[in-house]
């Protein structure tokens, strides 16, 4: 059995990523990030300028962040890409290596779990609403776990779209692709997934308690 803490979207905020890890304790087997685990300072207007900023000016300085972040399977978005992308031919902390080199995309024998920022979207109110996929996508995987909109969607292989229940198990069903938006960690209720492979089932989590689920 295969039981995934996926997080998505921590921009750097080690103390929800603990939070998580403490409330999915016993219950889960590995953790996945399905990118921006870090937080790039750098905007990107000012990526074209070219200049050499010091590392603590591009990213936080957080070794801790990163030994643990080691630990983890590491799937990197854009923020990780803006800070390769700045850092590139300087010296960069030799834990800070891989979580800018890790892949685009990792995937089991039934889920892709990816970003999402290299995804077209749907809009809504100029806000990023759900991804558009094609069969390129989806074609062999059951299941597309993703993050990058900061908003919580499960959309079933119906095509259904729903708005999820925190702490409520959802059964993937065995037709179609199920796309999965994990939300963001950063957020004040530190979202989280479990996702239990084998059983099919995906749950909405939060690691920490705000009174806004």
């Amino acid at each position: 059995m295969t039981r995934f803490a996926v997080i998505s979207d921590l921009h750097g905020k080690y103390e929800h990523l603990q939070d998580i890890v403490e409330a999915g304790k016993g219950r889960i087997d590995a953790i996945v990030m399905t990118g921006d685990y870090l937080e790039a300072k750098i905007s990107k207007k000012h990526l074209h300028l070219g200049l050499e900023w010091p590392l603590e000016d591009v990213v936080d300085v957080d070794p801790e962040l990163w030994s643990f972040l080691e630990s983890c399977t590491l799937v990197r978005g854009n923020q990780e890409e803006r800070i390769a992308a700045v850092m590139a031919g300087r010296p960069v902390p030799a834990l800070l290596t891989p979580l800018l080199a890790a892949p685009g995309e990792w995937a089991t024998r039934t889920t892709r779990f990816v970003h999402g920022h290299g995804f077209p979207w749907a809009r809504t109110g100029g806000q990023l609403d759900h991804p558009l996929l094609d069969d390129t996508v989806s074609a062999d995987r059951a299941v597309i776990v993703h993050g990058h909109s900061h908003r919580r969607l499960l959309t079933l292989g119906s095509g259904v779209r729903i708005e999820p229940v925190t702490g409520q198990p959802y059964a993937l069903a065995p037709e179609g692709t199920c796309v999965v938006n994990v939300g963001a960690a950063r957020d004040p209720e530190a979202h989280w997934v479990l996702y239990d492979e084998d059983a099919r089932t995906i749950t909405f989590e939060t690691a920490r308690t705000t009174g806004v689920r």
